[in-house]
Parts: structure tokens; sequence; C-alpha cells
């Protein structure tokens, strides 16, 4: 059976959306490449035909991760009114919905234990993506000039961040949104 031009590119995009959601809902040590391939409708047997090790698809499932997340914020920024993109950001990011889904949420939310734990090798080879996801969103956040834009996205990004990290421990759905109110309301009264 002959396959059209596109289709290792094809099977190789198909392989690395699927393991981004799954790495960001089970952990980067959690599903392993057969688990991966499965998800995929593959077998293990076509694994290293697309990737030289599973890191190379971690790498790849992160960045992966990060445009999509990217595209999603940039998106919601797009459809606040002038002036407004990050507080639109803020408050969807800071969402139950977005909490409860972090299969399809901010990789960072989901992995940033995981990577911190990693070898440095690993996160030299993710910070290209990572320094993109900051440039992308920088140009939303308060502030009069480039350097008050990023200084104050580190500060916003980190309280959402850890806002979603904590209601994802809580086992009951009041309370997470409690939570999650509390930072947003604070967030958005502070710039």
């Amino acid at each position: 059976m002959r396959y059209p031009v596109d289709h290792k590119a094809r099977t190789h995009r198909r392989i690395v959306k699927r393991a981004a959601r799954q790495f960001r809902a089970e952990g980067l040590g959690g599903p392993g490449v057969v688990k991966v391939m499965q998800a995929s409708g593959l077998t293990q047997g076509g694994f290293y035909k697309h990737f030289a090790s599973k890191e190379d698809l971690l790498i790849q499932a992160i960045e992966e991760s990060l445009r999509e997340i990217g595209g999603k914020l940039t998106d919601w920024a797009g459809q606040a009114p002038d002036g407004q993109a990050w507080q639109e950001i803020v408050s969807r990011y800071l969402s139950i919905e977005h909490c409860e889904h972090a299969n399809k949420g901010c990789p960072m939310a989901a992995l940033a234990p995981d990577i911190a734990r990693s070898a440095p090798l690993f996160k030299k080879r993710i910070a290209p993506g990572m320094r993109a996801y900051r440039e992308q969103l920088a140009r939303f956040m308060p502030g009069k000039g480039p350097a008050e834009k990023s200084r104050n996205l580190m500060v916003i990004f980190a309280a959402m961040l850890g806002a979603i990290a904590i209601a994802r421990t809580m086992s009951d759905r009041e309370s997470k949104q409690r939570l999650l109110s509390s930072v947003r309301e604070h967030l958005l009264a502070s710039f």
C-alpha cells in the first residue's frame, strides 16, 4: 500500500499532539512509549521511525504544548476589548475549566515540577520554546515598555501557574473555584 507523500509528517504530528496531551495529564514520567503510540493508533515498533528517543518525544511534546497554549492565550487576548487583553488572559486562565483539564491546559502548570527535576541538558533543549512562549505573551501584559511588560509577565504568570497547580491538588470544585477567584481578583486589581 502506497502512502501519500506527507503521511510520515502527518503521523509524526499526530503522535506529538497526543503525547503533549498525555504528558500534561499524567506527567513526564507517566505514559510510556507503548501508551503514546497506542493512543496514536500505532504500534510501539514505529516509534523509532519518528523519534531518536523518548526524550526527543518529550521535548517535541512540550514544544507542541507551549504552541497550543500560546495560541489559545493569543486567541483569548484577541477577543478582549482594546487594552484589556491581559485581563482576558488572566480571567480565562484562572477558570475552573482550565484547572480541571490539565491535558488541554498550560504545560507549565502541569509539568513544572517534572521539568524542575529533569537534567540540565533537557532544560536547555526546551529553553527556546519557553522563551518564544514568554515573548509571545509579554506583548499583552500591562506595562509602559518591554522591560516592564516582561517583569509583569513573570509576576502574573507565576501567580497563575501557582494557583492552578495548588487548585489541582484540591478535592472539591468549590475550594478550587474559591482559590482561582481570589488570585484572579487580586491580579486584576493589582496592575
